[in-house]
Order: C-alpha cells, then structure tokens, then sequence
C-alpha cells in the first residue's frame, strides 16, 4: 500500500489493490460513484463501519525499512490503520463463533474535500458502531477531534506606487494587523487545554505582483480549530462582524470574509460500546490500560456524527505528530499489535451486542 503512491484525487491505483485483496478474502466489493472502495461480509449480528481513507498529503517518500520502522508517505496517515482494520476484520471472521456484519470503507479525499466520506453517508446505510482508522498509538483510543472553520480573508486598499509608502495603506501589512488583531480577540485564550481552546494560524497568504506597487489586494487562507460547545457558524458571525467593525476603525481598508468550509467538533462517550470494546481488546492484546484521546485535528468521524448517533471512535497505529512530515514512518510492531486490537475489539463488539440483545429480550417478555 505505501508503494502505492495515492495523494487526494489520485487513490485509484490503491482503490484496485484493495479491491482485489478484500475480494480474495471472501468480502463482496464494489466501487462508488466517487471511487471510493466499499467490502462487505456477513448478514447477521451488529452492523460495524471500518472506514479508513486511501489518499495522504502530497509528496512520496522512498519505502524502506530500517530495523523496526516502516516509512513511507502513508505509513502514519493513515494506511497503517486503513491495512490494521482489513486484516484485523479478516482475523474477526475466521476467529468469532458470533455473528457480525462488516463495512469496510477505503474513502478517498479525506486530506482535501472528504467527499469520500460524505458519500459513505449520503448512501444512507444504517449502522450499529463506526471506527475511523487514524493514528492514536496501540494503546490510545481516539473519542473526540475539534471542528474546523476554512477561512478566505481578503483585504483591499487604495495601493500606490512603492516609492511613496506614506501616502498609500498596504494591504498586506493591514491583514497581518488585521490578523494579529484578531487572534488577541477572538482565538487569544489562557487554557491549558488546546482540545478546549479556538486556535488558529495562517496558512496561506497572496498579495502584490511586484512591480514597484503597493499591494492593494491581500487574500489569505486561515485554519481555525474549534472546541466542542462552539458551533463552527456562531464563530464565523463572530468573525464577520469582528471585520465590520474593524473597517469602521480603519478608514480605507475592507475586509472581506468567506466560509471555504466548516466541520463541527465531536467529542463521545467515554463508556460507548465502542470504547468498551477496544479498551477490552486492548488489554488483552498489550496488556495495558487504555487512555482516552481527545485530538486537536479534524476527521472523517465529525462528519459522520452528524449524521449518526451511534457509538464511535477513532483507532490506528503511528505517532500522529508524524502527520504530514517528511520523516513519516510506523513501527511494525506497533502495527501488528493494533491488527490484534481490531480482531479483538470487533468480536468483543458482537459479545456486547449479543448481551445487550438477550437482556432486551428478557426485559421484554419480563414485562
């Protein structure tokens, strides 16, 4: 799979390889409208969504193995997860006495538009627990991610010609201080905590052409992350009008602002049955009391709790301060043991389901 170059919009290749490898593990494949690759099996029992995406950031790192680590574009985000929940469902299958249907979704454009994701969704299948294979640790269990607001910022002023810079405001230096203005207002915070806090950063900027101009156009690209009990939509009213009153200040410079996108955050239950099942499995399989994990990135999980009210977390293997770098790369070790976990949790998943069924049951004719 790491072999298997795949950046967001280019998962096709990858889409194939797992398509022919669930198919000769005796799982029902299809491939959807937007290329993402969906394996089934089994009919009875709960109904359990792996979902993993198939597509990294962009740039290949050359695979190799260097005693216990594995690198590759990928190895962290999030192939070593998408590779655990397939053979780790495999293992469940050939293991369990109990029944179980399995979803495994390798979605694409989870790094760009999620619309992998979001077809998953729109087919309207029902489900009784969702993992999403990112990096938390073997040992870790992911049950919340902050929210993210996209914002294009634009900032316009008169410009004028370089050599006279008093006589003329800068767009570029008026969005800096726009910025920096901002952050003080809205994104400054004193909590320790930086899952609780709204953070924030640039992460694109445009102005000028060069030509002995003074930029009379800025735009930048800002990244804001958001808290639970913070609605993405309150907090870019609060932007918008932040800018109104900023040009009501600032004679000469306009401020525009634009939603590109916005994700809600999720945080779940503690003692789901999804939580349950893995913090089983995961003592069983390492040995170790599994902690908790409240992540300030987004994912494919806040979409989907949306849209549904079931037991959810997130579960893979890798260090995901590994993100994006060029240093990316996972312990094999550490990726067996999470195949382990999986197999595990999946069947105490369908235990639970049975005991949660019977005791139904005997409440019913009880009554």
């Amino acid at each position: 799979m790491l072999e298997t170059y795949s950046p967001s919009g280019s998962e096709q290749r990858l889409a194939d390889l797992l398509h022919q490898h669930m198919l000769s593990h005796g799982f029902e494949v299809r491939k959807d409208r937007v290329g993402n690759v969906i394996g089934e099996f089994g009919n009875d029992g709960p109904r359990i969504l792996l979902c993993g995406h198939m597509d990294t950031v962009p740039g290949e790192i050359p695979v190799r193995i260097e005693g216990d680590f594995l690198y590759g574009r990928g190895s962290v985000d999030a192939k070593s997860s998408l590779a655990a929940m397939l053979v780790g469902s495999i293992l469940a299958k050939e293991r369990s006495t109990l029944p179980f249907h399995v979803t495994l979704a390798g979605v694409v454009e989870e790094e760009r538009s999620s619309d992998g994701a979001k077809a998953v969704i729109a087919s309207g299948e029902s489900h009784d627990l969702a993992v999403f294979g990112e990096p938390s640790g073997a040992s870790n269990i992911v049950i919340g991610y902050k929210g993210s607001l996209q914002l294009q910022v634009t900032c316009l002023t008169k410009g004028g010609h370089s050599a006279s810079p008093w006589l003329s405001k800068n767009s570029y230096e008026e969005a800096s201080e726009f910025w920096k203005t901002l952050q003080k207002s809205l994104l400054e915070n004193d909590s320790s905590s930086k899952f609780s806090a709204v953070t924030g950063c640039i992460t694109s900027a445009i102005a000028g052409n060069g030509s002995n101009t003074i930029p009379s156009r800025t735009t930048l690209e800002i990244d804001i992350r958001i808290p639970p009990g913070l609605q993405a939509v309150h907090l870019a009213n609060n932007i918008s009008e932040f800018a109104r009153r900023y040009e009501e200040g600032h004679q000469g410079v306009r401020i525009l602002i634009a939603v590109k996108d916005q994700t809600e955050a999720f945080l779940g239950s503690q003692d789901s049955g999804a939580v349950r099942a893995f913090r089983w499995a995961i003592r069983k399989t390492i040995g170790l009391q599994a902690a908790l994990v409240k992540k300030t990135g987004t994912s494919d999980m806040n979409l989907f709790a949306q849209s549904y009210s079931i037991p959810m977390v997130a579960y893979g293997p890798g260090d995901s301060s590994l993100d994006h770098t060029e240093n990316e790369h996972v312990s094999i070790s550490e990726y067996l043991r999470s195949i382990e976990v999986y197999a595990n949790a999946i069947q105490q998943f369908a235990s639970l389901a049975r005991d949660a069924s019977v005791t139904s049951n005997y409440a019913t004719v009880s009554s």
